[in-house]
């Protein structure tokens, strides 16, 4: 079956600038996550070797992911939105001459807002929206999240990719990151959990990705913005937001048991898109790099 060409949506921004707000959020995940996330200098452009791909000179992070998706055949256009002016001096050159598959777009203001003009440039109904700070995320992790969304967009308008801890558990050691656990009543694909992975209580762990495909028409930037500032599930600021948002009945139901069906009904309602998460089989989708010691173990993974 051929399928139709997608175009991809590279969301490489940040803020050079010292933010008292975002400082103050670091000292808040330095206790919850006991991480020191990058602060200085644009993320996406941090230089970082993959020991995978034969070692060689570190490159910067963003070039992992467009290499990825230049190289994907379901991808037919690439958009980077980000400092456009520094993505040039610093990537290799050679990706950007590639029959003009990849185009550079300055970032704007707000991560929403940067989501709204990768949407837009990318001129399509369904874009595949993947972030920059994902250098493990491969060819075939890509291909099989497509192949999982051709069935499934007619019905839902986000499709999001999740993968389950034990296909983390190989990486704990150099990666280790919390997850979040649900009863997996409608999981896609079918046969994606094992008896092995549920837990005594009829829940899974999983872990979410960098990657999403959305049909954003009708999203303002705000409500993007509001959404990724809560994305840090475990911030105190976070997790009051979230009980003023859906009410305290919500971390109720996820402690006793939170249906994997009901939390996409629950999104569903609040975003105004019908949400779906599927289950993906490629781990390195979950690897992101946000730290110092992030940036060291990479050096040191094997996929």
């Amino acid at each position: 079956m051929t399928f139709e060409k997608t175009v991809a949506v590279v969301l490489a921004g940040g803020n050079k600038k010292f933010s008292f707000k975002e400082f103050w959020h670091q000292l808040e995940d330095l206790f919850t996550y006991r991480e020191w996330y990058f602060r200085r200098g644009y993320k996406s452009l941090k230089k970082i070797r993959a020991t995978w791909e034969g070692g060689g000179k570190p490159r910067p992070m963003v070039e992992y992911i467009l290499k990825t998706l230049s190289r994907t055949m379901e991808i037919d256009r690439v958009v980077v939105i980000g400092p456009e002016r520094e993505i040039r001096e610093k990537i290799d050159p050679d990706l950007l001459s590639e029959a003009g598959k990849i185009r550079i777009f300055d970032q704007k203001e707000s991560f929403g807002q940067n989501v709204k003009e990768g949407y837009k440039r990318a001129e399509e109904k369904y874009v595949l929206f993947v972030t920059a700070d994902s250098p493990t995320t491969r060819e075939e992790d890509v291909s099989e999240f497509l192949g999982i969304c051709r069935g499934l967009r007619d019905e839902y308008d986000w499709i999001y990719p999740i993968v389950k801890e034990s296909l983390l558990r190989r990486y704990y050691r150099l990666f280790p990151r919390p997850f979040f656990k649900l009863v997996p009543d409608n999981i896609i694909p079918e046969d994606y959990i094992d008896r092995e992975d549920i837990r005594e209580d009829g829940r899974v762990g999983f872990r979410i990705t960098s990657m999403t495909f959305a049909n954003l028409e009708k999203v303002p930037a705000e409500r993007i913005d509001e959404a990724y500032n809560l994305r840090k599930l475990y911030r105190k600021s976070s997790r009051e937001r979230l009980k003023t948002i859906f009410g305290k009945r919500l971390f109720r139901r996820y402690w006793q048991g939170l249906k994997m069906s009901e939390l996409e009904r629950i999104v569903s309602g609040y975003e105004g898109l019908s949400l779906k998460f599927v289950g993906l089989r490629g781990a390195g989708t979950s690897l992101d790099l946000d730290s110092w010691r992030d940036e060291r173990r990479f050096s040191r993974l094997r996929l």
